[in-house]
């Protein structure tokens, strides 16, 4: 049992990795995004809202970035500051839960360098 509690150890030493960018869309948010201005000419950009959806074990835990409205156009970015990850891995992740039949659409993320435009 020893060795085992050991191993594990030592196996979680070899992990390191850096965050280079979080969120939980606490309060503040709206200050840390940039929403996009495309379709907003022609009224089909939607809303941005934080809510929990149905689903939640823990409010202040799961609260997450909603499409407020239906049948809209939607677009969100965040800057961070640049890095560079030569010679190790990058690992991305983001977690979507879509509570409604979504006939068009999807989710996506895009990285790259920072745009005047979205």
């Amino acid at each position: 049992m020893f060795r085992q509690g050991a191993l594990c150890l030592g196996l979680a030493a070899l992990v390191d990795g850096k965050i280079y960018f979080s969120e939980t869309f606490g309060d503040g948010w709206e200050g840390r995004w940039t929403t996009s201005k495309w379709k907003e000419s022609e009224g089909t950009a939607g809303k941005w809202v934080t809510a929990t959806g149905k689903y939640y074990k823990d409010e202040a835990e799961d609260t997450g970035l909603q499409t407020g409205e239906d049948s809209k156009f939607f677009g969100i970015a965040a800057g961070f500051d640049s890095f560079s990850n030569a010679g190790k891995d990058l690992i991305i992740q983001y977690q979507a839960k879509y509570e409604k039949d979504v006939e068009c659409g999807g989710g996506y993320v895009k990285i790259g360098p920072k745009q005047s435009d979205l």
